[in-house]
């Protein structure tokens, strides 16, 4: 596809508009999620984001919609290291090369024994068809990081108007994901992957309960989590704690 539609070009604007709201990373995935939703008819996304490449695949406070949320947690702890995709943006940096977004079809080469299992044991239970992803670093390298993950039940669901979206939509979301993550606090990265999900989630203004109920832990490890943050950030109560995240 050569040219997207003057309406599709103006859906994609607006996505970006939405985003412009974000304060906080999980924020801005949220934003994200809902607005491919709403303006491009994708419901089924996910977006993460990271200091470094590992810690992409690995993002606590990863956002995702649809047929794909339910997974996220499986994805975080095993199956990014079976990710075919990733493994095909990962040989295409090593040789310098730009990753185009990629579909589950364009890497089917990839998905042989070691790796069947992202096929077999996360895609097909969570019944999940189709992937198209891209990642994005910023500038200067190595920069933040951004992963923009589309998702559909129907094998054959994203063509060359996904990709063109996707493609275009990319850099300036990883623009405004680095805006946010040079804006955290200095002690940001003593925190846990745990600690800064919660404290992210804190500066949402959700409750203990709410917290807990996303990480899907406890309420009394909520409570450790952030007790160990406020230590670690000097933050003498959770309010200060909230506002020094989002100021």
């Amino acid at each position: 596809m050569d040219r997207l539609p003057v309406a599709d070009v103006e859906r994609l604007l607006a996505v970006v508009a939405d985003c412009h709201a974000a304060r906080t990373l999980p924020e801005l995935g949220g934003l994200l999620t809902e607005s491919l939703a709403a303006r491009l008819g994708l419901r089924n996304a996910a977006v993460l984001t990271g200091d470094t490449r590992p810690r992409l695949f690995q993002d606590s406070t990863a956002q995702a919609s649809g047929i794909v949320a339910p997974a996220m947690e499986a994805y975080r702890e095993r199956f990014h290291r079976l990710d075919p995709i990733a493994a095909a943006a990962a040989e295409a940096a090593l040789r310098g090369d730009p990753a185009p977004p990629l579909t589950l079809l364009d890497v089917a080469h990839l998905v042989d024994g070691e790796r069947r299992p992202f096929v077999d044991d996360f895609l097909r239970p969570n019944g999940i068809g189709a992937v198209l992803a891209k990642s994005w670093s910023s500038p200067p390298e190595p920069g933040p990081q951004l992963g923009i993950a589309l998702f559909d039940p129907y094998e054959r669901a994203f063509g060359p108007r996904e990709v063109a979206l996707l493609g275009l939509l990319g850099p300036a979301i990883a623009r405004i994901a680095a805006g946010l993550q040079a804006a955290r606090p200095p002690w940001a990265d003593l925190l846990t992957p745990r600690e800064t999900e919660a404290v992210a989630l804190l500066a949402e203004g959700l409750t203990d309960e709410q917290i807990a109920r996303r990480m899907v832990v406890d309420i009394g490890t909520v409570k450790k989590h952030l007790a160990a943050a406020r230590r670690k950030s000097g933050c003498p109560n959770r309010v200060a704690l909230a506002r020094a995240w989002a100021p």
